[in-house]
C-alpha cells in the first residue's frame, strides 16, 4: 500500500514531540514555560499516536495474525526490557531487578499496544465498544491494584483512543484534512495552550500519564474521580482532533521520519538516559540556556535517522529499512 504523506507527517511530528516530552520531563519545575509546553505536548501527543496506531490496526482472525503481533511487538519488548535493565545497571549503577511484567520507562507503549490489539477481539462493537471502553477505564481508576504491572493502568486509560482510530475510515481523515478545519485546529490549540499557561499545574501531568488510580491522584474523597478523568478525556480528545486538523498533507523534508518511528522510539532512550546523567542539565539550570532543551530532541532524531545508524537499528529490531 502506497504511503500517505499525511500519516507519515503526523507520526514524524509526534515522535519528535515524544522525544521532546522526555527531554523536558526533568525540567518542568524549573520554568513555567517549560511546564506549559510539557503539559501541552502531553495533552495530545500520545493520544494522537495511539489513535493513528489504531487506524492501521486489524482485528486478529488467525494464528498468523497472532504470530505477527508477537514478532513485531512482544519480542522487541522483551529484548529491549533486558537491554534497558542491563544498560541502567552497568552504566548508571541503578539498582534494578529484571522483570518482564513491569515495563522500563517508555516501553509501556509496546506492551500496551499488544494488549490493545488483543482487546479488539472483545471491544469490536461500533455501537457500544467505545462507550464500554471508557466506562471500564473510569472504573479502573478506583482499583488501586491496577497500576504499572503490565502497564495495565495506561493500557485501559489510552485504549479508547486506539479504538476510535480502529473505527475510523479514510473518509473521516479526508474530512479532517480540509483547510477550514486547520484554522479551527490552530485556534483551539492556541486556546488550550493559553489555558494551560494560566491555569496549569505540575500535578496535571499524572492525570495525563494515565498510570495512577484516583486514590494516588486526589486528596480526600475519590468519589468523583471519574468526572476528573472524563474532563481529561475531553481535553485530550479536543487537542488530538485539532492536531490531526493541522498536520501537513504534502511530502515535506521530515516526512520520511514517519516510517521509522518505532526504531526512534526504542533507541532514543539510550541517548537521553546518557544526557540525563551528564553535566548538560545542571549546566542548563545554571546558565538559563533553556533553548538547548529544544536542540537535544532534534539532534537525537537527526542522529537516529541517519542511514548507516538506521540500518543497524532496523537490523537489531528485526524490520526492513523503509527509507
Amino acid at each position: 500500500m502506497k504511503r500517505d504523506p499525511y500519516f507519515d507527517n503526523a507520526k514524524a511530528i509526534l515522535i519528535i514531540l515524544v522525544v521532546l516530552g522526555h527531554t523536558l520531563a526533568r525540567m518542568v519545575a524549573e520554568n513555567e514555560w517549560i511546564l506549559t509546553v510539557y503539559l501541552f505536548v502531553f495533552s495530545f501527543h500520545m493520544p494522537a499516536f495511539i489513535l493513528v496506531s489504531g487506524y492501521f490496526s486489524r482485528k486478529m482472525k488467525s494464528k498468523r495474525d497472532l504470530w505477527v503481533l508477537i514478532k513485531k511487538i512482544l519480542i522487541p519488548y522483551i529484548i529491549f526490557q533486558v537491554i534497558y535493565t542491563l544498560y541502567y545497571q552497568k552504566l548508571f549503577n541503578e539498582p534494578l531487578e529484571f522483570t518482564i511484567l513491569t515495563p522500563r520507562w517508555a516501553l509501556w507503549f509496546l506492551i500496551s499496544l499488544c494488549c490493545w490489539n488483543l482487546f479488539l477481539l472483545v471491544f469490536s462493537s461500533r455501537k457500544y465498544g467505545l462507550i464500554f471502553s471508557i466506562i471500564v477505564s473510569l472504573i479502573i481508576g478506583y482499583i488501586g491494584e491496577v497500576n504499572e504491572w503490565l502497564s495495565l493502568s495506561r493500557t485501559f486509560f489510552f485504549f479508547p483512543f486506539f479504538l476510535v482510530g480502529h473505527f475510523l475510515e479514510r473518509k473521516h481523515f479526508d474530512w479532517v484534512k480540509k483547510k477550514s478545519n486547520a484554522i479551527i485546529g490552530w485556534v483551539v490549540l492556541g486556546l488550550i495552550f493559553s489555558g494551560i499557561y494560566f491555569f496549569g499545574d505540575i500535578t496535571w501531568r499524572e492525570w495525563l500519564y494515565g498510570r495512577l488510580g484516583y486514590e494516588e491522584l486526589m486528596e480526600g474523597s475519590i468519589a468523583f474521580g471519574f468526572i476528573y478523568k472524563l474532563f481529561v478525556y475531553l481535553l485530550m480528545g479536543a487537542a488530538t482532533y485539532c492536531f490531526l486538523c493541522i498536520v501537513p498533507r504534502k511530502h515535506l523534508f521530515f516526512t520520511e521520519i514517519g516510517s521509522i518511528t518505532l526504531v526512534i522510539y526504542l533507541f532514543h532512550m539510550f541517548i537521553l538516559e546518557y544526557v540525563y546523567n551528564s553535566f548538560i542539565y545542571d549546566w542548563i539550570k545554571e546558565s538559563g540556556q533553556y533553548y538547548v532543551l529544544l536542540v537535544i530532541p532534534v539532534t537525537i532524531i537527526f542522529l537516529l535517522s541517519r542511514k548507516p545508524i538506521l540500518k543497524v537499528e532496523c537490523l537489531f529490531v528485526g524490520i526492513k529499512m523503509k527509507t
